[in-house]
């Protein structure tokens, strides 16, 4: 993602253009609250990218080690970090893991870290880093 802004991305399964609601990245969106520009946003982008990477793989071995009040921590962690930058599905996606971890739900627990994969796989191809 060096040097890229990730926007203009178009949704996958729509190509529904950033902005029109509902989408799994929207990027302008957040941008526009921050009241950056765009090489700014690009540059912030990398920075949290980079701190969700990490928190994925402590989430990961968290969720392997069955420490819940860890998997809590990270998915939180990752769920703020995907909201500042627009990842609205991954932030849904770690807010679901937040929860279930926190209520002990390990049914809950596996489907939202299924989603959360898969949403941080879909944002990947959006932004060109998969």
């Amino acid at each position: 993602m060096k040097g890229m802004y990730p926007c203009g991305a178009r949704r996958p399964d729509t190509g529904e253009e950033p902005g029109t609601g509902g989408e799994a990245f929207d990027p302008e969106a957040a941008r526009r609250r921050m009241g950056v520009g765009r090489a700014a946003f690009g540059r912030l982008f990398e920075c949290i990218w980079d701190e969700v990477t990490e928190r994925r793989t402590l989430l990961d071995e968290a969720v392997w080690a069955g420490d819940l009040k860890q998997v809590a921590l990270h998915a939180h962690t990752i769920k703020s970090a995907a909201a500042t930058i627009g990842a609205v599905a991954l932030s849904r996606a770690a807010a679901a893991v937040e929860r279930a971890a926190g209520s002990g739900d390990r049914d809950g627990l596996a489907a939202g870290m299924d989603a959360l994969h898969g949403a941080k796989e879909t944002l990947c191809k959006l932004v060109g880093m998969g």
